[in-house]
């Protein structure tokens, strides 16, 4: 590096040589004025910057054989345990522990009673199977029996009595037909049975396919003095013919006596 002495020598020749230049010359030749100036080129705003980028290849071999290492030495001193906290510990892990207990049972009685609905599901099932096998064989079996009493039936007729009147029952009925009369007298279950609704048959008969008409009298207090009634009925050949008679407005009335009859034949 140049020291001061140097610069200043450096100063001094340049003096020197400028006054040499500027002492008239006897030849007439020009004259040179030579001035020493600083330069005022600016520097680079980043200098480091170019720097490292014309040896980021050398940096980069220096960092890789650089390794950070770092230390951390501390001190500690060991503490008493409360045995109250360790006492509670232990009871949060009874605690926790009878907890999964009972989530066990609770799980094991969802399972238990999860079981038992399929079973009753299951036995349920076997029941309606049991109901409609019993069904099937009913049906076939009336089937049968309808079309064997279809195929050999004759000219029947049948009379049917349904319901009772609110007031003032009949002790019974007689049911007359040229110069033969059937008293049927009406028991205490056939009453219980037509009050809940029930039919009760008084006469089923083969009987000649033709025009038919007979007489419904009432036998029982209040009703001796009552007329009979009239009840045509046609019977047809080879048919069943059904009389309903309803008895539920019946009435000792010798006007209207509230008798109502249906008729169908099978």
């Amino acid at each position: 590096m140049r020291t001061v002495k140097h610069w200043a020598a450096l100063f001094c020749l340049l003096v020197a040589a400028a006054a040499w230049a500027n002492e008239p010359n006897e030849a007439n030749e020009p004259v040179v004025h030579t001035e020493v100036k600083r330069d005022q080129t600016k520097a680079p705003k980043h200098g480091s910057l170019e720097f490292l980028r014309d040896n980021r290849v050398f940096l980069r071999g220096q960092l890789d054989r650089l390794s950070l290492l770092t230390t951390l030495t501390d001190q500690g001193h060991a503490q008493l345990i409360d045995d109250r906290m360790l006492r509670l510990q232990e009871l949060a892990r009874a605690i926790a522990a009878a907890r999964d207990t009972v989530d066990a049972e609770a799980a094991v009685t969802a399972r238990r009673e999860l079981l038992d609905s399929v079973t009753r599901l299951g036995e349920l099932e076997n029941q309606l199977v049991l109901m409609e096998t019993l069904l099937t064989d009913q049906k076939t079996r009336l089937t049968v029996l309808e079309n064997d009493f279809l195929g050999h039936q004759e000219t029947a007729l049948v009379i049917l009595v349904r319901g009772l009147p609110e007031q003032g029952t009949p002790a019974g009925l007689v049911l007359t037909e040229d110069n033969r009369t059937l008293e049927v007298p009406l028991s205490a279950a056939a009453l219980a049975s037509l009050r809940q609704g029930g039919v009760a048959q008084i006469y089923h008969r083969f009987v000649e396919p033709r025009d038919h008409l007979f007489t419904l009298g009432f036998a029982g207090p209040g009703w001796a003095d009552v007329p009979p009634v009239e009840v045509p009925v046609t019977a047809d050949r080879d048919r069943i013919t059904f009389v309903e008679l309803d008895l539920s407005r019946l009435a000792p009335d010798p006007v209207d006596l509230g008798l109502m009859a249906r008729v169908w034949v099978r």
